[in-house]
């Protein structure tokens, strides 16, 4: 056993395991789906045993089809160092024994590879109240957990099984979990193949940090556990201010009730303990600040009768007065964040640089700092020019006018729920006609940029309800529709996670089910003569963008 280990494994009494396992009924084989197994300190209660449809089993059960099912069970008073022999060693296997209710040998599933995180075994400290990527599976303690972890990130076994069965594996997982452990392993299939060693503090059941007078003496009371004492351990106050580093206190501790003068009242505060081995035990994170609370009164119900389709359902609105609230603390840290706040304003200001989010208040000069925004960005396309808007018109077109690159083709997707309409005050004249007659117009004038519209099925509802610009590998959410974008206040955001929105785009565009060309769509709707006299609006359509993009993009 490591040193590590060694040093540590007395401050143990025993420990428990707790596994989601696959059963083969078939060959009578079980397999490891996830495993905790958790050192236990001394006056810690034993967590209940897992019961399922058969009381007299610490089990319980979900089929998956008629070779699989998936159990959950937990096996309590298990041997410290065996526990941590299978975390070590997790290939060998292991025996989930609970009296003679329950014997099954757990082994991993084939092609598993285990990596051990951190590397080394010195553990993880985290808090498993904030901590919300390996806390959310762990038991719920008031102290911080030394963790180590055993990650299969590759997760080839997976792949051994049908879809079908991955379906069922992953679902049924998650009600045994939320049924057992609390939490939905259906919703983190990141944990699946893992097995992790946990322990809590092996001194303390808890220990509780208060400021006493004129905010700066502090008072932390420890909660020793029996037949332990955290005298003698050390204490680290560390002090993060505003992002930097303010004061730092150590001290041995020797009284279960310290009261510490701090320098100044703490911004956030992380309290930090020590063993006698010198390993960190706790490592917390407080922070205060001014807080309010105030009542509601409920004084009545409002009765809304809303009508859905054919059906109509009665939603029950409670009203309330609300009191006055009232603020506890005096605390003005305005300061030390006066530089951070300069900061945070200059990240602000160079995400509008970077046209990543840029919000228009709608002023005067908005709509025309919005068309200049636009602009730069679609001429910074190489690849790919793309229009999502279900209610893109000829009034649209100036921002695929703008494009300066000639050898990039122009994709427009626009919807039937909009083209299909007669332009207000024309009966003869549908948005369709006027768009198709203001792009044959600029192919006129520029033959040699290839601009296309596609446009999306759906005759009363368009599939598609937002709008974006789609440059390269790059996606842009309008706040509002083009031809208003800028007058009004609105925002311009660059996806974060912009491939599912690119690859659906690329579906629309090349899938005849959901969208067809332009023209195609007008010659569907077999349009009469009046409406191919319309080209001739063309010209007077065009016209105004030609204006609009001399003033934008050619040097006087």
């Amino acid at each position: 056993m490591s040193d590590y280990f060694n040093r540590i494994c007395n401050d143990y009494i025993n420990a428990e395991i707790t596994s989601v396992i696959v059963n083969k009924r078939s060959t009578q084989e079980w397999f490891n789906l996830f495993t905790v197994i958790e050192l236990i300190p001394s006056e810690q209660e034993p967590s209940p045993l897992i019961k399922g449809s058969q009381p007299a089993v610490p089990a319980d059960r979900e089929v998956i089809d008629d070779d699989y099912s998936i159990y959950i069970a937990r096996v309590t008073d298990f041997n410290t160092n065996a526990a941590i022999e299978i975390f070590k060693n997790p290939s060998v296997g292991f025996i989930l024994q609970q009296g003679t209710a329950l014997n099954c040998a757990v082994k991993l599933f084939p092609d598993s590879y285990l990596e051990q995180e951190p590397p080394s075994e010195h553990p993880l400290i985290i808090d498993k109240q904030t901590e919300h990527t390996f806390g959310t599976v762990l038991p719920f303690r008031h102290t911080d957990f030394r963790l180590w972890a055993k990650i299969d990130r590759q997760k080839k076994w997976f792949n051994t099984f049908s879809p079908s069965q991955k379906e069922t594996i992953v679902r049924k997982s998650g009600l045994l979990s939320m049924r057992h452990l609390g939490f939905d392993l259906a919703r983190m299939p990141e944990h699946f193949g893992n097995i992790y060693l946990c322990g809590c503090n092996p001194f303390l059941r808890k220990y509780d940090c208060k400021l006493l007078d004129y905010n700066r003496d502090l008072l932390i009371s420890f909660y020793e556990r029996d037949a332990k004492t955290i005298i003698g351990n050390k204490l680290v106050l560390e002090e993060k201010r505003a992002g930097n580093m303010g004061f730092c206190i150590e001290k041995i501790i020797s009284n279960k009730n310290e009261r510490i003068l701090l320098p100044h009242f703490p911004d956030n505060l992380y309290t930090k303990i020590y063993d006698a081995n010198g390993f960190l035990i706790e490592n917390h994170l407080g922070t205060w600040i001014n807080f309010s609370f105030g009542m509601q009164i409920q004084t009545s119900v409002l009765n809304l009768t809303v009508k859905e389709g054919d059906t109509t359902k009665t939603i029950e609105v409670p009203k309330y007065s609300a009191e006055r609230p009232v603020t506890v603390g005096k605390y003005d840290n305005s300061l030390a964040y006066y530089l951070k706040d300069q900061q945070r304003n200059k990240e602000i200001e160079e995400l509008e640089n970077n046209k990543e989010f840029i919000f228009f208040p709608g002023g005067k000069t908005d709509k025309e700092k919005a068309q200049n925004v636009i602009g730069e960005i679609i001429n910074r396309a190489k690849e790919r020019c793309m229009f999502l808007d279900p209610y893109f018109g000829a009034g649209d077109l100036l921002y695929a006018y703008i494009l300066k690159n000639t050898s990039l083709p122009i994709q427009i997707i626009s919807s039937s729920a909009f083209l299909k309409d007669k332009i207000s005050g024309d009966s003869r004249i549908t948005h369709a006609d006027r768009l198709y007659a203001g792009l044959t117009e600029f192919q006129k004038k520029f033959p040699y940029q290839k601009i296309e519209c596609r446009v999306l099925k759906g005759r009363d509802k368009s599939p598609l309800h937002d709008r974006y610009i789609v440059i390269d590998n790059s996606a842009y959410l309008l706040g509002s529709s083009f031809n208003e974008f800028g007058s009004r206040a609105t925002t311009l955001t660059k996806a974060p996670a912009p491939e599912l929105l690119i690859q659906k785009a690329i579906d629309w565009w090349s899938n005849d089910d959901e969208s067809i060309p332009l023209e195609e769509y007008i010659n569907s709707k077999k349009v009469n003569d009046e409406s191919k006299n319309s080209v001739g609006i063309g010209a007077k359509i065009f016209q105004p963008f030609i204006d609009i993009y001399k003033r934008l993009f050619i040097k006087k």
